[in-house]
């Protein structure tokens, strides 16, 4: 039922769709996105998203100022669909790779394997992040040897320089560990 890809076909359908979805599952839908709404679809997109049950009741929010009720079975069923994409390991790490924890979204019987897909991304991000705060320290020592400093001053800051190479060094080759999910 999955393509090559590993894609569901209703997952397909949202790729084609998805501008006008993502346009009517912001928190506040428009009324003539509640009137309109292809609810299995924009169920879907909140699964894909990882977005909790609940969610649902900001749909019904939205619409019910406009008298509508949104079809909860319709958008759980395309939610159930979602979650399928959502919650997989490459997701999780790509996820994570971005910063973003898993949402508690996912089956049971796969929170392990997701877990560790999300903390092998989320560990890639952190040490991007310590990645990119030294070299932004980098170029501000730089910046200040420029300023023709003292000896002394000289001293410490390519001091310095040279720790953060070593840094550096250690936290691109520790990154490259964590560069493929487990």
């Amino acid at each position: 039922m999955y393509n090559k890809l590993g894609a569901h076909p209703m997952f397909m359908k949202f790729l084609t769709i998805s501008p006008v979805i993502l346009l009517m599952s912001c928190a506040s839908l428009t009324e003539e996105a509640c009137r309109t709404g292809d609810w299995e679809s924009i169920g879907l997109n909140d699964g894909v998203r990882g977005r909790y049950e609940t969610h649902l009741n900001q749909h019904r929010e939205a619409c019910g100022e406009y008298g509508i009720a949104p079809n909860s079975g319709a958008w759980l069923l395309g939610r159930v669909e979602g979650l399928k994409q959502y919650c997989t390991p490459l997701n999780s790490y790509l996820s994570g790779r971005q910063g973003a924890e898993l949402n508690a979204v996912c089956p049971a019987s796969q929170v392990t394997e997701l877990k560790l897909a999300n903390l092998y991304g989320l560990r890639f991000y952190e040490i991007g992040e310590e990645i990119t705060a030294l070299e932004e320290e980098k170029v501000e020592i730089l910046l200040l040897l420029a300023e023709d400093p003292s000896d002394e001053v000289i001293a410490f800051l390519t001091t310095r320089i040279s720790d953060i190479n070593e840094l550096l060094f250690k936290l691109k080759v520790a990154q490259l560990y964590f560069d493929v999910r487990p």
